[in-house]
């Protein structure tokens, strides 16, 4: 075979899209034969998957458990964090209506005097509540990229693929005992 023809074929190999007979060609390059120097990895390569096809790996009994273990710790370091979060959201949420409700209670030009006329305690009591939304409202807007956060963590959610995968492996080493 050719030098280029070679590099192509490695290149198939290397992104995975070879068939079966492009295999069989490079492995025969590889191990019959002289290769070129630039190929000398590459014939490592070939060397160490030919004699692994031929090898029995043991599948260690404890694997599915390990992989569980993993798993749960991930997923409790996950439910921690997004604890952290709601807990961080009604912190600064509580001590933002403190501090508006203090704002108001300080505004206040005359606390000594109690309001009789309903119309006057509704006007000033939607203007207390008005303010106290708007400071509300200002604090929990920083709030927003907290979404980001649930989108970053998705990709975690197919973890369940590779729970199924283990299963798999730890059925199929069961089977092959």
């Amino acid at each position: 075979m050719k030098t280029s023809e070679i590099r192509i074929l490695l290149q198939k190999y290397y992104d995975g899209s070879t068939t079966s007979l492009e295999e069989a060609d490079l492995e025969q390059y590889f191990l019959n034969g002289p290769v070129d120097r630039e190929f000398d990895a590459d014939k490592l390569h070939f060397e160490a998957v030919t004699s692994m096809k031929n090898e029995d790996i043991p599948v260690p009994e404890d694997l599915e458990l390990s992989v569980l273990r993993t798993l749960k710790k991930v997923q409790r370091l996950q439910s921690n964090g997004s604890r952290r979060i709601v807990y961080l959201s009604i912190s600064i949420a509580a001590g933002l209506l403190i501090l508006a409700s203090t704002f108001v209670f300080i505004s206040s030009d005359n606390q000594s005097e109690l309001v009789t006329d309903p119309k006057v305690a509704y006007a000033e009591s939607r203007q207390a509540l008005e303010t106290v939304s708007k400071l509300f409202n200002q604090g929990t807007a920083q709030l927003s990229g907290l979404g980001k956060l649930n989108q970053a963590t998705e990709p975690l959610n197919k973890l369940n693929s590779l729970d199924k995968a283990t299963k798999s492996l730890s059925e199929f080493g069961k089977i092959k005992k």
